[in-house]
């Protein structure tokens, strides 16, 4: 094992998902043993990972900066930066397993590398299975028991870096040149990490639709079947017509849990704060400590009086300066502005299909502070809408109970509660398209080909 005795240089490209970055990086110090040296190439990630990283600097051999996103072809700056004969390569989603009595994982790996070195390439095994990714695994051959020989994605991959001739464009083209140079690829059949990145629907699903718009002219990813598991991200006017109710939740000290939403006729607050259930003024609707109802039409008086007749302490009306008439024993306690009639022409604006495609679901990602933003732009004396807050004079006996949320599902996502509950009616806006350019992604993966050979046959002359 001399050839494999040296530290190995692991090579790790970020873009923002810095929660599943952090994981990554703990799980790397705490559970590799083997002598390494850590490099992370960044991709332009947005300002509040790069602050992590500059932070967090020292923990690092070294960080390289990109000025873009350059995609997978950023690993090769890492490559560059680096002189181990063997290095790994990996997206920054994958906590890599405990280690056991034959070591850490990358003890394990480099041990694989030394009884198969004509493998150019090694990669670790999933511990989940994806149509996009690794479904027809079974299907691989089985090489002495330890390897499956296939192609693999950008998964903790061992490279021999003199099997390498070409510049890394991406991991499909990577096998290939591998395999034409005469080397093998495979995965290693019990050496295992978690995949982060099956969250993405629900943690990071802006992240991938953003990659695989991205297919095209200058770099090439799969389709994401995943990304339809994602749940319609919140618009701008359900944002903008929201932000000022839950602010008046808030200055009363009501807690979301302890509020449910009337349709008028659709849900907004639950599109937005998954905390909050939403009921049709039809159904069988549960009492609660606060009940709230949201820009509700003329004809929708009676889902206002509903509201009055189930709520336990407190009514929110998001409506126009006609106030609702409130039965005794209501009494109006507070009023406050709705969103500033610019800002909400703009939110308005962008619930067009241009606009939807562009936002894609940055509402879903960054909920917090678009909600930030609306609540700042509550302001003004030409506001459309207002919120009438009104208070019983005594509390419903039993209204104090909290109303109980379902714990999350065993296998999902944390933040992500799986309920039997129907989803709530949502309003009719346009669907986000996600399209990839399917002639572009062709030209790309031909002209990487035709690069890929043309350096395979200048290596041959050599």
């Amino acid at each position: 094992m001399n050839d494999v005795a040296e530290q190995v240089d692991i090579i790790v490209l970020s873009y923002n998902r810095l929660d599943f970055l952090v994981a990554m990086v703990e799980a790397l110090e705490q559970r590799t043993v083997w002598p390494h040296r850590l490099t992370i190439v960044d991709n332009a990630s947005a300002p509040a990972t790069r602050r992590w990283l500059r932070e967090n600097a020292a923990r690092f051999h070294q960080i390289v900066w990109n000025e873009r996103n350059e995609h997978l072809a950023g690993f090769q700056r890492g490559i560059a930066a680096t002189d181990g004969e063997l290095f790994v390569l990996s997206d920054a989603d994958l906590v890599v397993a405990e280690a056991t009595a034959e070591g850490c994982w990358l003890t394990r790996l480099v041990a694989l590398a030394a009884r198969h070195p004509d493998f150019g390439l090694l990669g670790v095994r999933l511990d989940s299975v994806s149509e996009a990714r690794n479904s027809r695994l079974e299907d691989a051959p089985l090489i002495d028991g330890e390897v499956l020989e296939t192609a693999t994605g950008v998964w903790l991959n061992l490279i021999r870096r003199g099997a390498l001739v070409i510049p890394y464009m991406g991991d499909g083209i990577t096998c290939h040149a591998l395999r034409r140079r005469g080397y093998r690829v495979g995965i290693a059949a019990d050496i295992y990490a978690t995949h982060l990145g099956d969250a993405d629907p629900q943690r990071h699903p802006d992240y991938l639709a953003r990659k695989q718009a991205a297919s095209g002219w200058h770099t090439t990813y799969p389709e994401y079947p995943e990304l339809a598991d994602a749940a319609r991200p919140p618009t701008l006017i359900e944002l903008a017509q929201a932000a000022p109710v839950l602010a008046a939740l808030e200055s009363h000290g009501i807690a979301a849990v302890d509020a449910i939403e009337l349709c008028a006729p659709h849900a907004v607050l639950a599109a937005v704060k998954s905390e909050i259930a939403a009921y049709s003024a039809e159904e069988g609707t549960p009492s609660a400590l606060a009940v709230a109802v949201l820009d509700p039409p003329p004809s929708a008086v009676e889902t206002v009086r509903r509201a009055f007749a189930i709520a336990g302490e407190w009514v929110l009306v998001l409506a126009s300066e006609a106030m609702p008439d409130a039965p005794p024993p209501w009494r109006l306690v507070d009023e406050q502005p709705g969103a500033n009639v610019a800002l909400t022409a703009l939110a308005a604006l962008a619930n067009r299909q241009r606009w939807r495609n562009r936002l894609r679901y940055t509402t879903t990602e960054h909920r917090e502070d678009w909600l930030s933003v609306f609540r700042a732009g509550c302001f003004g004396d030409d506001v459309p809408l207002r919120v009438y807050v009104f208070r019983r004079d005594s509390p419903r006996p039993g209204s104090s109970a909290r109303r109980v949320v379902p714990k999350p599902s065993p296998g999902s996502p944390v933040g992500v509660v799986r309920t039997t509950r129907p989803a709530p009616p949502l309003a009719n806006t346009p669907a986000i398209k996600v399209r990839r350019r399917r002639v572009g992604t062709f030209a790309t993966k031909l002209r990487r080909l035709i690069k890929a050979e043309w350096l395979l046959f200048r290596a041959r002359g050599r």
